[in-house]
């Protein structure tokens, strides 16, 4: 079961971003060469009208994590897919728009994992 499984607002925002290197030459020619072989999945999560207890649940579990210091694993809704996770940014913001009901979102983006190697190099 994921660590996060709180369920945001539908629609969500869904991004997957690949990282090319693009030199040019000084003849006009491109050489690209793509330095993920996968790409990174972001995503933006809203959740509106929520009691306070629904914000300040989030809010301490945003605070465990220290922002985006640590990772933690939440199930895409759209694909059902689980995903390790980081906050995209060290701060949460949140609005009051009316007594005890609040608005909020945050990104979260892919943690890549670090493959072990199985044998020592010689």
């Amino acid at each position: 079961m994921s660590d996060f499984s709180y369920l945001p607002d539908f629609v969500f925002e869904e991004t997957l971003e690949y990282k090319t290197l693009i030199s040019e030459f000084e003849s006009g020619v491109e050489q690209r060469r793509r330095k993920w072989a996968a790409p990174l999945h972001k995503w933006r999560l809203r959740f509106s009208s929520r009691s306070k207890a629904d914000m300040e649940m989030m809010r301490n579990f945003f605070s465990a994590k220290y922002g985006s210091f640590m990772a933690f694993t939440w199930t895409n809704p759209n694909d059902a897919v689980e995903y390790t996770v980081r906050f995209a940014e060290d701060s949460f913001k949140y609005t009051m728009k009316a007594y005890e009901v609040y608005d909020f979102e945050f990104d979260f983006i892919e943690v890549k994992q670090c493959l072990e190697m199985s044998a020592p190099l010689l």
